[in-house]
């Protein structure tokens, strides 16, 4: 992301420190952070001729005069106070900053808030460009209530705004808040003003960066991907020999020197190891050495390294590719697209508009325009009020598939994750056939999955149809509600009462859950009839070419 920096102006002497201007600019600089000064000249660096390009990058909002905003911004908290019944008097030359007559013991007041924006080198933005992204920037955190002072500094590689504004909200005169998320909201709409205009986001360290909102890992998701690689490297090593060269392919540092096996990846910011008792609630042992042993008695398969790496890079894919729901959006839809994804346009609700950032690999651009997003129920995104920036929240998946059909009446299409475990264990199965495996534990061990998944849909088959069922109920009466005939208003009524159904609900507000719910039954039911017929073919040219046998299993290996 642009790189993004918040201090804080706790006293009045640092606020009047403007007036010296003159004779102490030249003289400043704020390259230290902390101390007792470091405010001391923080207008006179903010303003300096030598770095605002002769004072041409330097604007206010609801300023008359720049040069002086420390003034303008206590008489606003003046006014505040007054309005309120209250009585304040400043002392410049306190560290307390805030003396209030009713309230004598006030100390560490937050008097305006100092934020730096800066710019990678690379950027193509000139100087009033970037300026401009950090006017809307502020203004966007603040909702516009709150004086500011911007100066877009040149003097170095990478551009950067300086931004001072005003505690105190000049329609409410309450204090800003700025809380333990309010650094991260500053971020992100810096980031979209940014990327609007066609600048370079820096990515940061993993260690700033929001677990729920990142390219980075968390720990959590690390156990994710360990687990995943070792189900795999499970399925296609011979020997435990096998299994170890294997996992170095695969970037998974393996050390079983222990009592509980530890795994690390390689191409992942990791830096603790995971012990594999974590990766398995239900079987500590599972990912131990000894089992992983036992484990691997079962194949009889010899696959080299470069065709479980060619076959793995299949699955990342894939499971990247994969989705819970898809939901299509128009053009008017998209706020901006940048090299990285997508800012799209979400309302929740009245006078509540923002912007939600979605990575590219996610939607796919249709031909007439629109725009195909694949989401997960897991998937977290920040929606960024561009009123209120406090309204600003994070939003799963389920919920952002919601907002983005209503908005333009589309019916999103869920996916059922099964219909994921059958293809996953359809393909692995035509794998091990295209090595010439059509015997075995290993392969019998593969069917007995596919079967537990097969009754799995039939039984998340019938869940569908109940709720489908119930909501068809629902509407019905919902329908008759809105009949002219009192009688059956009534009768409506009654029954939605009966059924715990909110009164105030109308047909709209079910008519897509129901679509949804038909649309995904009708694909997980082709899909269930599809590879029951597969494998019912299968069966009989299996019992054609051994008659002597009547065992009824199947191999895939079409």
């Amino acid at each position: 992301m642009v790189y993004t920096k918040h201090l804080i102006v706790h006293s009045v002497k640092h606020l009047r420190a403007a007036v010296s201007y003159s004779e102490k600019a030249a003289k400043t600089s704020v390259e230290g952070e902390g101390g007792d000064n470091y405010f001391d000249h923080v207008f006179p660096y903010v303003m300096n001729d030598d770095k605002t390009w002769n004072r041409r990058l330097v604007s206010g909002y609801k300023i008359s005069d720049v040069f002086h905003a420390d003034d303008e911004f206590i008489w606003t908290k003046q006014v505040a106070a007054m309005s309120k019944g209250n009585k304040i008097d400043f002392d410049s030359n306190s560290s307390k900053g805030i003396f209030d007559i009713k309230k004598l013991d006030e100390k560490n007041a937050v008097l305006a808030h100092h934020l730096i924006q800066s710019f990678s080198p690379d950027d193509d933005l000139s100087p009033e460009e970037i300026h401009e992204i950090g006017r809307k920037t502020v203004l966007e955190l603040t909702g516009g209530n709150h004086e500011f002072v911007i100066a877009t500094h040149v003097d170095k590689a990478h551009i950067h705004n300086h931004i001072i504004f005003n505690s105190t909200n000049m329609v409410t005169g309450n204090a800003f808040r700025w809380q333990k998320g309010t650094k991260k909201i500053f971020e992100q709409i810096s980031d979209k003003h940014a990327s609007k205009a066609g600048a370079k986001i820096i990515e940061k360290s993993p260690k700033n960066s929001h677990k729920k909102y990142t390219t980075w890992q968390t720990e959590s998701i690390f156990k994710s991907q360990i687990k995943q690689r070792l189900d795999f490297l499970l399925e296609f090593s011979s020997d435990i020999n096998d299994f170890k060269e294997k996992a170095a392919a695969l970037q998974l540092e393996v050390n079983f020197s222990g009592k509980w096996a530890t795994y690390r990846l390689l191409d992942q910011p990791q830096i603790k190891n995971t012990r594999g008792r974590s990766l398995s609630k239900n079987n500590p042992e599972k990912y131990n050495l000894s089992n992983i042993k036992e484990r691997l008695k079962e194949n009889n398969v010899k696959i080299t390294v470069d065709e479980v790496l060619e076959r793995y890079d299949e699955k990342i894919d894939i499971v990247k590719q994969d989705f819970d729901y898809q939901v299509t959006i128009e053009n008017w839809q998209v706020d901006h697209k940048t090299e990285k994804g997508y800012y799209l346009n979400v309302d929740f609700g009245v006078a509540n508009h923002g912007q939600i950032f979605i990575g590219a690999y996610k939607i796919d651009q249709l031909e007439n325009g629109d725009y195909q997003v694949y989401l997960k129920k897991k998937d977290f995104f920040h929606f960024m009020n561009q009123k209120v920036s406090t309204r600003s929240r994070y939003i799963d998946g389920e919920t952002l598939v919601r907002q983005l059909s209503l908005y333009n009446g589309t019916t999103p299409l869920k996916k059922e994750p099964i219909i994921s475990t059958i293809n996953e264990i359809v393909d692995a199965i035509n794998f091990l056939a295209e090595h010439g495996v059509t015997e075995g534990s290993q392969l019998k061990h593969m069917e007995a999955n596919l079967y537990d998944a097969l009754d799995e849909a039939q039984i998340k088959l019938d869940k569908i149809d109940e709720k489908i069922l119930e909501l068809t109920q629902v509407a019905k009466y919902l329908i008759a509600k809105t009949s002219e005939d009192p009688e059956e208003v009534q009768g409506a009524k009654k029954a939605l009462e009966k059924m715990n159904v909110n009164s105030d609900l109308k047909y709209r507000d079910i008519q897509q859950e129901l679509s949804s719910e038909k649309l995904g039954r009708k694909i997980l039911k082709n899909k269930f009839e599809q590879t029951v017929n597969e494998i019912n073919t299968l069966n009989e040219i299996h019992a054609v070419k051994h008659k002597s046998k009547t065992d009824n299993k199947y191999r895939i290996i079409s």
